[in-house]
């Protein structure tokens, strides 16, 4: 562990979708494409990624599997951590998850959403800004960028948090959507 890609990011609640497609329009994003996502979340069977703030997912994306390893976050404003993400053989998800069930481990839960994908470019970098429209939480937005090192990653904070003041997105949300969708679950049990 130690040289897998970093990935920086920061998540804001969105009240106004329509609003921010405007917004990045103005600052010349280019729109990619469009997605749905269906990430399943496993449990550990002998350590809580609660704690050691990890997480392990079969990312489905329109159909396409591929498995996250995400390691914990380093601290700071916005979300700067590990992650390998693989893709896997297509139709293979339900052998993936019964060679896990073995292994001991357990869905956790799932998230869906749907996400309209832009490329901003700033500098000469390249940022990925999301709109992501996730079932059961509402409309957000994620500003990425996927380095290779720390003093990368202390550039693309600098960059995250110049192109969200542009794009007018305030209030960081620091939980991650699983986070917000299990606490939303305990509330309302």
């Amino acid at each position: 562990m130690g040289r897998e890609p970093l990935e920086a990011e920061c998540k804001f609640r969105v009240e106004n979708a329509a609003h921010l497609e405007a917004k990045l329009l103005g600052v010349h994003a280019k729109f990619v494409g469009r997605e749905h996502h269906c990430d399943t979340y496993l449990r550990h069977p002998a350590r809580d990624f609660r704690t050691t703030d990890e997480a392990l997912r079969i990312r489905e994306i329109d159909g396409r599997p591929h498995v996250t390893y995400k390691g914990p976050r380093q601290p700071g404003p916005i979300k700067i951590r590990p992650e390998i993400e693989l893709p896997l053989v297509p139709d293979t998800s339900t052998e993936w998850f019964q060679i896990w069930e073995c292994l001991g481990f357990q869905i956790a839960a799932k998230v869906e959403k749907h996400r309209d994908i832009y490329q901003v470019e700033q500098e000469g970098r390249l940022l990925t800004v999301t709109i992501d429209r996730v079932d059961n939480l509402g409309v957000f937005a994620e500003i990425e960028r996927v380095v290779g090192s720390s003093e990368e990653a202390e550039m693309a904070q600098r960059d995250i948090l110049a192109l969200a003041e542009l794009l007018g997105l305030h209030g960081v949300e620091r939980r991650s959507y699983l986070g917000l969708l299990l606490e939303k679950s305990t509330d309302e049990a």
